[in-house]
């Protein structure tokens, strides 16, 4: 970064930038700018929350009256991108689950359904993501905020649905600040999708619930465990105190 003293500029080169092209040269609509900015933040800064925590102690000291990222517009009010980037770097997750699915044959949507449903009931946000119609750059927007993912997954050769298996590598790759993964999903034959998921998500520091995994349609033993997985994310957040 360079910060011109004389006009109190800080030109910020990828810190602050956004994914957002417009002819004005400050970002005037600020819910625009934000989920622009929170989009780049998650594709591309994320991975890096340590060193970007130190760069904004570091800035504390400057008396700063713009902002000037080589991505997206320019800011003349800077405390409003500080603050996000605050969020989102150094405040704690959210009571949001994501809960990311594919289904082969309807019993993982099922699964899903019931799920999603058993989570808000308890109070649980819930950003639900069909993994068939992904955009990434929604799913690491959903990321920045989440406490929780749920990935639900049938079984394909014995691992996971290859969207599914491509998640769970993205998400490995920008590193959340979630606290909890759990895992759900169908199978024929046999599964080794606990196995393969646990070896795409190894980069993540999360603590990781009982997986629901079931043979064919979800009967009703199979949904009361998921109604059990639903309670203890649920029962994880308010212990975290989670908002």
């Amino acid at each position: 970064m360079t910060y011109l003293r004389e006009e109190q500029i800080l030109f910020s080169c990828d810190f602050f930038g956004s994914h957002l092209a417009t002819s004005d040269l400050y970002g005037t609509d600020r819910g625009q700018v934000e989920i622009a900015a929170k989009r780049y933040f998650g594709e591309i800064m994320m991975p890096f929350t340590r060193v970007i925590a130190r760069h904004l102690e570091r800035l504390e000291g400057y008396d700063l009256k713009v902002i000037a990222p080589s991505h997206g517009p320019a800011y003349d009010d800077p405390n409003f991108i500080l603050d996000l980037y605050r969020e989102w770097v150094t405040g704690p997750p959210r009571n949001v689950a994501v809960v990311l699915h594919v289904t082969m044959h309807g019993s993982t949507q099922m699964m899903t359904d019931h799920l999603v449903t058993a989570l808000v009931r308890r109070g649980v946000k819930v950003e639900q993501i069909d993994l068939t119609t992904l955009d990434s750059g929604k799913l690491v927007m959903a990321l920045v905020d989440a406490a929780t993912v749920l990935l639900g997954t049938p079984t394909v050769l014995t691992g996971p649905h290859p969207v599914a298996a491509n998640a769970a590598f993205l998400m490995n790759a920008v590193k959340p600040k979630a606290k909890f993964v759990g895992l759900y999903g169908s199978y024929g034959w046999g599964t080794r999708v606990e196995q393969t998921v646990a070896s795409l998500l190894s980069s993540l520091k999360v603590e990781t619930l009982p997986s629901v995994l079931i043979k064919g349609m979800p009967r009703e033993e199979d949904f009361r465990a998921l109604d059990a997985l639903a309670q203890q994310v649920a029962d994880r957040h308010r212990e975290a105190g989670l908002r």
